[in-house]
């Protein structure tokens, strides 16, 4: 594809002498050399605004714009650009990407100052799937304009290496630091939540018992008006293509939902009562509850794909999809200011997992709340490992395969536009340990995501 004629011109102009690269070949330089060292050497740009007016910001792939330190620097109090302003100015400049060159859009222009060590930049060229790559000395006279200093921050990059005794630990100081609530010994307690609730604790009961059955899974949902009402209204979605009427719980689970899935659909369904979701998010993100039922959705499919020696239980890959997020609620529950700041600075950081973001404000991650608050709830093994470390590689422990389904799913939804931050290839090891391969993947994403209005109508019933 041709390099758009805007960004043509602020070449031509400033005579560049690039050369140009694409994705594959981007992504072999950073499998064959330390993946950090390429990634410093991505330029990316960002959109903000204010009441003065609009600025692009230009930062490297491994570093977190830190919004706090443009208010200290500038005096100004940024946010992102909303994803309808963004594509206003890339039909402005006929772009489908923003290259990081100060000229192409002609806003004040701020460049993280960590950028100019490099010796090359590589920054896509407002083609899709295309890069420049730059020399240093002649991206650095197109700065010359530009407001230079140190925006960014450095990524953490320790989160994949602890245990959950110093998850337990990071909660705590979290906790300490952003509220007014002591350290007590039962998390619920510290964190100042509900505990588990009493329809969740018998629906797990059920779980573990080798007897238990369809009609005494009933009887619990019965025992559950509300829960009983979304049960049976699950059952009658055009999403499983019944015949008939489904008129009781009974019926919904022995004709349309089977067993493992009520059990899981209900359990998600008791423990999102227990918080509300948060009115406020990051804009342009997948909304809480369509998001959980789309991954728990994929999880489901990609467990059928894979070969029986590798399959995992379904009924629990359908779960930890469901749960994957719950953290959200928690981190909205318990720290209101300091989520709406997170949501601000992963608006202003679609370049980087939010994961990083939450460490470095936070001092830990929304799945080390969630897999400490689900440890104490005495929830499933799988369920608590899943959610600690789905964006975990290199997790190699017990239960690693449902954690792995998690990190396969969710960057496949990225990659086929659904779903939250920035595009992450899966690696080939992974993929291999399922017993999976990306054809398989792309297929039963493809799948799910075609039946997206149909999942979305279980999100609503979640969500009420």
């Amino acid at each position: 594809m041709a390099i758009p004629a805007t960004v043509r011109k602020v070449l031509e102009d400033w005579h560049v002498q690039y050369t140009l690269t694409d994705d594959e070949e981007l992504l072999r330089l950073m499998q064959s050399n330390a993946p950090a060292s390429y990634s410093s050497k991505v330029a990316n740009v960002v959109f903000l605004k204010d009441a003065a007016g609009q600025v692009q910001v230009v930062v490297p792939g491994d570093r977190m714009l830190d919004l706090n330190l443009l208010a200290h620097q500038l005096g100004r109090q940024f946010v992102a650009l909303s994803s309808a302003e963004l594509q206003t100015l890339k039909t402005r400049h006929g772009l489908t990407d923003f290259p990081a060159l100060p000229q192409v859009t002609g806003l004040d222009s701020l460049v993280d100052d960590t950028l100019l060590e490099q010796d090359e930049l590589y920054i896509v060229s407002g083609a899709e799937h295309q890069w420049l790559k730059v020399p240093m000395d002649q991206f650095r006279a197109m700065t010359a304009s530009s407001h230079v200093g140190r925006y960014t921050a450095p990524l953490p990059l320790d989160l994949h290496y602890q245990d959950s005794q110093q998850d337990l630990s990071d909660v705590e100081i979290a906790v300490r630091q952003f509220t007014p609530l002591r350290i007590q010994q039962r998390l619920e307690e510290t964190l100042d939540l509900p505990p588990l609730p009493e329809t969740a604790r018998r629906i797990i009961e059920l779980r573990v018992d080798p007897n238990a059955d369809s009609a005494s899974l009933a009887q619990t949902v019965e025992l559950d008006p509300g829960m009983s009402a979304q049960v049976v209204s699950w059952a009658r979605s055009p999403y499983y293509g019944v015949r008939g009427e489904v008129k009781t719980v009974e019926e919904a689970v022995i004709r349309v939902l089977g067993f493992d899935l009520v059990i899981n659909l209900a359990l998600g369904l008791a423990l999102g009562r227990t918080l509300s979701v948060p009115k406020e998010g990051p804009n342009g993100y997948a909304p809480f509850w369509q998001q959980s039922v789309v991954t728990a959705a994929l999880c489901g499919e990609l467990v059928k794909r894979m070969p029986s020696r590798y399959r995992p239980n379904s009924g629990l890959a359908y779960l930890c999809g469901l749960l994957h997020n719950f953290g959200f609620l928690v981190l909205g529950h318990v720290f209101p200011p300091q989520f709406s700041l997170v949501n601000r600075h992963i608006e202003a950081n679609p370049h980087i997992n939010r994961f990083y973001i939450e460490r470095h404000l936070l001092g830990m991650t929304r799945e080390q709340v969630s897999a400490c608050l689900m440890q104490q709830w005495r929830m499933p093994e799988e369920v608590v490992t899943a959610t600690r470390h789905l964006h975990n590689p290199y997790y190699d422990g017990e239960h690693r395969d449902y954690a792995h389904l998690l990190y396969v799913a969710s960057r496949s939804l990225r990659r086929h536009g659904f779903g939250d931050g920035p595009f992450e290839r899966t690696e080939a090891h992974i993929l291999d340990e399922l017993g999976l391969n990306e054809d398989t993947v792309t297929e039963a994403t493809e799948q799910v995501l075609e039946q997206l209005n149909e999942l979305s109508e279980i999100a609503h019933m979640l969500n009420r």
